[in-house]
């Protein structure tokens, strides 16, 4: 094993296993790779469709995470599963980046469809990723966006091309912390409201290059297994809309979309992008759709893992060794993407409608229960003005 140099970031990489087999340039300038690519997944389907596309070495346990390492197109690689959900992605990506020193983190994993002319099989690369449950849903029946994220920003910190919506307030100090509730406070120039991150635009731009992803069959984009025929995929730069749900109801879809314009949504996108912005590595997400609520029997985890692992090692093998940080802009998204079309990607508020709650079911010891009528009336109370008793 070579190590390159006496640099820290270098005995790191050559204590992990990291050989930097991969050689970048042309001619007098080859050089090994002086880093790894780190690709993180959520579900297993999906860390399975990227080691399948690895020549694995050896894996390495980081607090209670395996990363495997080797490589893509003898390019180094290292590969973790961080589970479900923003807050173990954030996790695993940290751990990814501040371990392994990767030029570029990527996500390959799955996601479902938020735009009408994006089907099964397709793969949307985040130009942008928001967190669309960071709502403030208002009196006056409007829903405006909500300041999700806040990044302390220092050196290292990337928040290139980030949406920001505002600097929050000056934290405290143990010498003013018994007086600190009680008085105003300057405004921190260095603490970030953000709401939405974007991505590094070499990593997408090699993405949407990606060669010919192949071709769907209708009765699997559809879920009808009388339909015929079959639909190209293709790779489309958009919006995804992180948030810990499932959307299948078009009217949900459309209340969401009309204040965040995604095109893909997914449980990871923001704790990701968020990690990577925090340890300054340039990242991407990269979706393979499984579903759509357009079709909602469709369903394809398998086909979307790897339609994202496919795109993931394209990237891999055409990276340089320094990756450009320059962020994606709204107009280099895809003409198809809803952001493009409907001419902004964050509104400043829409006005929606929410109905009354008629039935609740749920589960106790006893077995499964129903509420209504009279009894979710009396629940249901509450949420009128002054219920609380105070006038």
């Amino acid at each position: 094993m070579m190590v390159r140099g006496v640099c820290a970031a270098g005995l790191v990489m050559a204590l992990l296993g990291l050989s930097g087999s991969g050689v970048v340039g042309g001619g007098e300038t080859d050089r090994p790779d002086p880093a790894p690519v780190g690709i993180v997944s959520a579900l297993p389907v999906e860390q399975a469709a990227v080691l399948a596309e690895m020549a694995v070495e050896r894996h390495t346990d980081v607090q209670g995470f395996r990363f495997y390492v080797g490589s893509i197109a003898g390019r180094a690689v290292v590969s973790v599963a961080s589970g479900e959900l923003d807050g173990a992605a954030q996790l695993a990506t940290w751990l990814l980046n501040t371990t392994f020193r990767p030029r570029a983190t990527i996500f390959s994993g799955t996601a479902g469809a938020q735009n009408a002319g994006i089907n099964v099989g397709d793969v949307v690369l985040s130009g942008f990723v928001v967190d669309k449950d960071a709502v403030r849903y208002g009196r006056d029946g409007r829903q405006k966006p909500y300041p999700a994220a806040e990044i302390h920003v220092t050196g290292r910190t990337n928040i290139a091309g980030a949406l920001i919506s505002g600097r929050g307030e000056q934290y405290p100090t143990p010498s003013d912390a018994a007086e600190f509730g009680s008085r105003p406070h300057p405004v921190d120039p260095d603490r970030v409201y953000i709401q939405g991150f974007a991505a590094a635009k070499q990593l997408v731009r090699t993405g949407a290059a990606t060669p010919a992803l192949g071709s769907v069959r209708l009765s699997e984009a559809t879920g009808r297994q009388d339909a015929s025929g079959a639909v190209d995929s293709k790779v489309i730069v958009g919006t995804v809309g992180q948030a810990p749900v499932w959307t299948e109801s078009l009217a949900w879809v459309e209340a969401q979309n009309m204040l965040y314009q995604t095109d893909a949504e997914d449980n990871e996108g923001t704790g990701f992008a968020y990690a990577n912005a925090v340890t300054g590595v340039p990242w991407m997400l990269v979706r393979g759709v499984s579903d759509t609520p357009w079709h909602p029997t469709a369903y394809a985890a398998d086909l979307a893992s790897k339609r994202a692992a496919k795109v993931c090692a394209h990237v891999v093998a055409g990276l340089p060794a320094e990756v450009d940080r320059s962020p994606v802009a709204r107009a280099d998204l895809s003409p198809l993407a809803n952001a493009r079309q409907a001419g902004y990607l964050i509104a400043d508020r829409v006005a929606y409608g929410v109905g009354p709650v008629t039935e609740v079911t749920y589960t106790d010891p006893q077995g499964r229960r129903s509420l209504t009528g009279g009894q979710l009336a009396d629940l249901r109370r509450q949420y009128t003005p002054g219920a609380g008793g105070l006038g």
